[in-house]
């Protein structure tokens, strides 16, 4: 007996549905990264906590921790407070790299993912440099991909004179 046509083409479209799906979610958590990171470098910290689901856990190493959405908010809506640089205004330029992203499970509605943070602040009247991984779960919520967590592992934080060549290498707080 020969194959069914039919149901191999009904096959094939379902699974090259399901990679355009996939696809389509790469690219949305990727812009869902980049916007993060654009609003930081842009000063739109109010409009970090939108980016987070209800029951976001944000834990940011040593600067801080931070649960549900409303907290999310209000620790990234703190920064300008937390960081000034040029008149009370922070100055924090971030810039994201190597980011992966695995969509998992078969409905597709939740992610992993990782990048690397390169960023450049004035931290009271110095210039330093921050880098560090961040690591990430997403979960997809009435259509739109958000970070469901976000941990970032600070592997350093100094002052641009100093360098990280010496021990001490985490020499900001928040």
């Amino acid at each position: 007996m020969s194959p069914d046509p039919a149901s191999d083409l009904a096959a094939e479209l379902a699974a090259l549905r399901r990679r355009v799906e996939v696809l389509e979610s790469h690219d949305a958590i990727r812009r869902l990264r980049n916007s993060f990171h654009d609003f930081v470098n842009t000063d739109r910290w109010a409009e970090i906590g939108g980016l987070f689901t209800e029951d976001a856990e944000l834990d940011y190493d040593y600067l801080g921790r931070a649960s549900g959405r409303a907290a999310v908010g209000e620790f990234f809506a703190a920064i300008p407070r937390l960081l000034p640089a040029d008149a009370g205004a922070p100055f924090v330029r971030q810039f994201v790299h190597g980011h992966s992203v695995e969509v998992d499970g078969a409905a597709g509605n939740t992610a992993t993912g990782t990048s690397h943070l390169f960023a450049t602040p004035i931290y009271h009247g110095t210039s330093f440099l921050f880098s560090g991984r961040f690591a990430d779960t997403y979960a997809r919520v009435d259509g739109e991909w958000l970070f469901a967590s976000v941990t970032l592992e600070i592997w350093y934080s100094v002052p641009l004179a100093e360098g990280w060549a010496t021990g001490e290498r985490h020499r900001m707080s928040l």
